[in-house]
């Protein structure tokens, strides 16, 4: 379980393997309500690579700040007409 403080600005990160590189990549984070939950089309953001690895920068003065609380970090793909949807972990954001 990844932990990050509310007032934090910086990048989380989620594998994905060589083979993905290039492909479209978005990551969600979505609250834990219930672990099994997965996130709506609109709950995912445009992510970037670096190396083999999603990577999405957020918090403070970005498109995703989070409320403390725990969230749990989805990510997908698109390869043509596949869209694969992987579970990356939990993450908890503090108080500030």
């Amino acid at each position: 379980m990844a932990y990050m403080a509310a007032s934090s600005k910086e990048d989380i990160y989620m594998g994905w393997g060589a083979e993905a590189v290039g492909l479209d990549v978005q990551i969600a984070i979505i609250p834990c309500v219930s672990p099994e939950a997965e996130p709506a089309d609109g709950d995912y953001h445009d992510a970037t690579w670096d190396g083999s690895e999603a990577r999405l920068l957020i918090g403070a003065g970005t498109d995703v700040v989070l409320t403390p609380g725990q969230y749990v970090v989805w990510g997908r793909l698109t390869a043509g007409t596949r869209r694969p949807v992987r579970r990356s972990g939990l993450l908890t954001i503090g108080t500030p």
